[in-house]
């Protein structure tokens, strides 16, 4: 037994002498390091780094690229990744024209300058920091001034702005703006509104306020994590993250720099302004006040008739504690008169149900004269939505569960531990740290996450995924990134550059890679080697999202409103949509029509975007509510995207007003349309077998809506033709016009 005992403790000594060494820090922890670019085989592919390092790893797996895309098919691809929008015909011209050798590159400097350019970008980043003009939840209030933002992002992005300073123009802009006057202290203040973008609850007698402010700081920290650093720091609000080397301590460290924050409007109007404001307001409120007082006068006699009866369907002991005043009610007929009091609740649906016709008819009318005065309240002028800060914050607990009523240890503003970086936490007392020193701990150059995220997102949106595939989630429990030397390169080159993000698209745009076709040659091979092209043997085929389908509608039909920025617009909704909606009061109340017709064909980027309802052809491609952080938007496929570009009347209205320009240029044969028409809406000329089919359409469609004409039928033909034009012929071209908005090309980024 002596000699085992010494065996024993023999081997637990060398046990501790081989200790197994501690497994290497994630790879997004650790900062990016610029690779040497390889050389390769198929040099004469490189036009960029980027094509050299995606090639090298194409040809280890004895893959190629796919052939450059035609000219015709790289133009459109660039407009719509760039801007948003289609090519008109005017610039596919100009485009096709060009022989000179650095054709393209001329055009992808144009359009990083164009205006459209920041609108494009700027509708992806709002994705990601949840942007929205209301507040959410069942009330879901309106944000009056929250559009200033996103007007921000949208010149932030169009002036190259550099990303580390965008950021920290967000992350304390309220803070920067100290000692500071005039616009650029207004700015500043408008971008940190972005620590605000999150839903919140509107604190009333039925909201606990120290719950709804510890929700608040939970959305600043969730938009933080998710947008800059890309990981799921919210998870450790309640215990220790389960995948990820971020304690609980760690989530209420990074909420304590907003500890001494709150919502702030500031006004930055003259005087002159709020005067006129005062003036416009006072004089639309009287025009409303008797528009009403009739809606009122309608409703009353119906009013009563339902609360009498309400009441006489009441139990009897529910009748009788109301009938005693309530100062001489006990605490329990208290309690029973509310409850009655609820049952008593008259909804609109009452009125609505109990209205007669004439009456119903009459009240309507005065309703859209209301929206329409309602609609030209004048805005309050010159406010600024952001944060501001108070002078003592109050201490930040861990939460026991996250659990607002369970305090536990307080703790002070501190960054995540488990990010390997050379800025640390100042926890000696000298200090407390700012929103400030999170922004500079942020954009450091040796930040490990920064630029990464940021450089992923961009790749995202050019290739359909990114180059780590969860955009939000750099975590461990991510896929790692599919070609990290690329990863790293984009992220080291978006640094050095001083952060310009220009710099960066147009590095992605101008490469072999992103200028490939959609079809390979050797496509059997790469669907062996890599299935889902993740090593980009071929470019990848996009859906756009519904904004860009809608302006693309707008825009291929001459309709389109270029308007830059501005308050947000409401274009109408279908009377369907009303009838979905759950409210307590009135549902065309939530909707009010901006009166301005002209104002309706704007981007989809300028039009009200409030969280409990949205345009329908938005919904159906997959906008998202912005509850949460969109990082990548999905890319679903349903009936109602048929019906809504078939039968829908926003592109039935558009189709129309695109054959009235078809039209207006003379009379064109059939054959001369159908060849201007896929020009406009397809950006190439057709085939031969299209524009047979095409033509064969127009006349057999125009001689069916000839006889349903003659039949007295109903047709809706194409106004402002010239004089003289062919009713049936116009309709045709009309659902011909409608067709091609229906076809996969017309959705889809080549």
């Amino acid at each position: 037994m002596r000699y085992i005992g010494l065996l024993i403790v023999v081997f637990a000594s060398s046990a501790r002498a081989v200790e197994t060494p501690p497994p290497p820090p994630h790879w997004a922890f650790v900062p990016p390091v610029k690779p040497a670019i390889p050389t390769v085989a198929a040099a004469d592919r490189v036009r960029t780094p980027i094509d050299s390092l995606v090639l090298a790893n194409l040809e280890s797996k004895g893959l190629s690229l796919a052939p450059a895309a035609d000219r015709t098919t790289l133009l459109r691809r660039l407009y719509l990744d760039l801007t948003g929008l289609p090519p008109n015909p005017a610039e596919q011209r100009e485009f096709l024209d060009d022989a000179s050798a650095n054709a393209v590159e001329k055009l992808v400097d144009r359009l990083l300058e164009s205006p459209r350019f920041g609108e494009r970008w700027a509708g992806h980043w709002l994705d990601v920091v949840r942007y929205a003009e209301s507040n959410g939840y069942e009330a879901d209030g309106e944000r009056p001034h929250v559009w200033r933002y996103r007007d921000y992002v949208v010149a932030s992005f169009n002036d190259d702005k550099p990303y580390d300073r965008f950021l920290r123009e967000q992350l304390a802009g309220d803070l920067l703006a100290k000692g500071k006057s005039g616009p650029e202290a207004t700015a500043l203040r408008v971008a940190s509104g972005m620590n605000r973008l999150g839903p919140t609850h509107v604190v009333s007698g039925n909201v606990d306020p120290e719950a709804t402010r510890q929700e608040d700081l939970t959305e600043m920290v969730t938009g933080v994590s998710s947008a800059i650093l890309g990981l799921t720091v919210q998870c450790a609000r309640c215990h220790d993250h389960k995948f990820d080397p971020i304690p609980q301590r760690d989530f209420y460290r990074l909420e304590a720099f907003f500890a001494g924050s709150h919502g702030q409007s500031y006004d930055f109007a003259s005087e002159a302004e709020r005067k006129e404001q005062a003036a416009k307001m006072f004089a639309s409120l009287a025009r409303l006040a008797p528009i009403k007082a009739k809606i009122a006068a309608i409703d009353e006699p119906y009013r009563r008739r339902i609360a009498a009866a309400k009441k006489a369907a009441l139990a009897p002991m529910y009748r009788e504690v109301l009938d005693i005043p309530e100062g001489k009610r006990t605490p329990e007929q208290s309690q029973v008169a509310k409850n009655a009091s609820t049952l008593l609740k008259i909804e609109w649906s009452d009125i609505a149900a109990a209205l007669s016709a004439e009456d119903g008819k009459a009240r309507q009318q005065l309703r859209d004269q209301q929206h329409a005065l309602e609609a030209e309240l004048p805005p309050t002028p010159g406010v600024a939505w952001g944060l501001d800060e108070r002078d003592t914050a109050p201490p930040t607990h861990v939460l026991k569960r996250g659990e607002v009523k369970k305090k536990g240890a307080v703790v002070v503003p501190g960054f995540p531990t488990g990010v390997s970086t050379p800025m640390k936490s100042r926890e000696d007392g000298e200090r407390r740290l700012t929103r400030i020193d999170l922004a500079d701990w942020l954009t450091q150059p040796t930040h490990p996450l920064t630029a990464r995220v940021m450089v992923n997102r961009l790749w995202q949106h050019y290739f359909g995924s990114g180059l780590v595939e969860t955009p939000n989630d750099f975590g461990t429990r991510s896929e790692p990134p599919t070609q990290p030397k690329l990863l790293d390169y984009l992220a080291t080159e978006l640094v050095s550059g001083g952060w310009k993000l220009k710099r960066i698209h147009r590095l992605i745009v101008l490469s072999a890679v992103y200028q490939q076709s959609t079809r390979s040659e050797r496509t059997r091979a790469g669907m062996t080697a890599d299935p889902r092209n993740r090593s980009y043997w071929k470019m990848n085929r996009k859906r756009l999202e519904g904004e860009a389908i809608r302006d693309s509608i707008l825009s291929a039909s001459g309709n389109l409103n270029l308007k830059v920025g501005g308050p947000m617009v409401r274009v109408p909704l279908e009377p369907a949509v009303y009838e979905l909606i759950f409210t307590e009061g009135e549902p065309d109340g939530l909707w009010p029509v901006t009166p301005d017709v002209g104002e309706h064909t704007r981007r989809s980027l300028w039009l009200h975007r409030k969280r409990n309802l949205r345009l329908p052809i938005l919904e159906a491609f997959d906008q998202p509510d912005t509850l949460i952080p969109c990082a990548m938007r999905g890319v679903s496929t349903h009936a109602p995207q048929a019906l809504i570009l078939m039968n829908g009347p926003f592109s039935a209205e558009q189709s129309r007003t695109l054959a009235t320009s078809l039209l207006s240029r003379g009379s064109p044969l059939p054959h001369e349309l159908v060849e201007s028409l896929w020009v406009r809406v397809l950006g190439r000329t057709p085939t031969a077998i299209e524009l047979a089919t095409a033509t064969q359409f127009l006349r057999d469609q125009r001689e069916t809506i000839r006889k349903r004409i003659a039949a007295k039928e109903t047709v809706l033909v194409p106004g402002n033709l010239r004089e003289g034009a062919d009713a049936a012929h116009a309709a045709a071209l009309a659902d011909l016009c409608l067709a091609t908005f229906n076809v996969n090309e017309f959705v889809y980024v080549p």
